[in-house]
């Protein structure tokens, strides 16, 4: 494992992993909340969660490894990388509050403007690194793009938003933005709800069909040059512009949270864990205990990819695994110390 018993406890004793970003292969990000605090709190109180910003730096010695920034005040916070302007993490919570950490700057930024036209419509669901850019989605429809400091391009276009008080509750489900990924800026995916399918060409949304009302949770524009969807239950449909078929038809009880493309396949991963879609076909590879028990969130940048849940964290270099921590593993020792 990468991480001693005492920066463990300084770091993550009495946190919960709940996302994960790759700044590059040396440098990789967690976001933690307080456990005791947030089962408490339950879902409608985050801001009275304590938070943490928890950086690994691969290439250091170990008593340099690892530091922290602790948050207060920040509802659920996703975990984000810019690499322009500056390389540098963004972290945004549900309401659209910022914190950045690296490039010379720690510290939070102004919020994200909220307004019917966008850049923010509703709730942050999603934030994704396409080339160098940072995108976010969110609730209603909201599409924006990280252009600098204080600064995120409205993406909104044409894409619609509730008519009325009657559409309002239909809306937060068919327009809530789950994710969205990219060939290029002028060539975006994204989905929401049920078969709800949006194709952005630099200048406007247009509606794909799709041929499945299934909720739509997940994408992946891949590196073959296809789109991959994944649906409730763990479904797959994979095609471009209008063409799409179903791949894998799914029994799991939960969707896919992140699809992304590394060492020449598509990774899919969730809290119980990790699948890889190659040559057509869904396969769950037969993982090293230490490196399954990491199952939760996915992130890939700079050839590394990162797994990490409540459970720990592992990387994959492109050839083999890496474990970084086990947290059973690491909770005993700290307890133990502790007396």
């Amino acid at each position: 494992m990468l991480i001693e018993r005492e920066m463990y406890e300084s770091c993550f004793y009495g946190f919960t992993l709940t996302d994960c970003v790759v700044r590059n292969r040396n440098i990789l990000y967690f976001v933690a909340s307080h456990e005791a605090q947030a089962a408490a709190a339950g879902p409608t109180q985050q801001r009275t969660v304590d938070k943490r910003i928890i950086v690994c730096f691969l290439d250091e010695p170990m008593e340099k490894r690892w530091s922290r920034q602790n948050l207060k005040g920040y509802a659920r916070l996703h975990a984000g990388v810019s690499l322009q302007p500056l390389e540098q993490f963004v972290g945004v919570d549900a309401d659209g509050d910022v914190y950045v950490v690296g490039g010379g700057a720690a510290g939070a930024e102004q919020k994200i403007p909220e307004d019917k036209a966008g850049p923010l419509r509703g709730d942050v669901t999603r934030l994704r690194l396409i080339q160098e850019s940072l995108y976010l989605v969110g609730g209603f429809h909201s599409v924006c793009r990280r252009s600098g400091r204080n600064s995120w391009e409205n993406l909104c276009a044409n894409l619609p938003v509730p008519k009325d008080k009657e559409t309002f509750k239909e809306a937060m489900t068919s327009m809530n933005f789950k994710d969205i990924d990219g060939f290029a800026a002028d060539d975006l995916y994204a989905v929401a709800g049920q078969g709800n399918l949006w194709h952005y060409d630099g200048s406007s949304w247009q509606a794909v069909a799709f041929p499945s009302n299934m909720y739509l949770e997940s994408i992946c524009c891949a590196g073959d040059g296809s789109v991959y969807i994944g649906a409730q239950s763990g479904t797959v449909f994979k095609g471009r512009d209008n063409r799409w078929t179903l791949l894998h038809k799914g029994d799991l009880s939960l969707p896919f949270n992140d699809m992304v493309w590394h060492a020449g396949k598509v990774w899919c991963g969730n809290d119980y864990g990790l699948w890889w879609i190659d040559e057509g076909s869904v396969i769950k590879p037969d993982l090293p205990a230490e490196i399954a028990v990491c199952a939760g969130n996915l992130s890939v940048a700079d050839g590394i990819l990162l797994m990490a849940g409540t459970n720990g964290a592992a990387y994959h270099d492109g050839e083999q695994w890496v474990h970084i921590f086990d947290a059973l593993q690491m909770e005993e020792q700290v307890q133990a110390a502790q007396g």
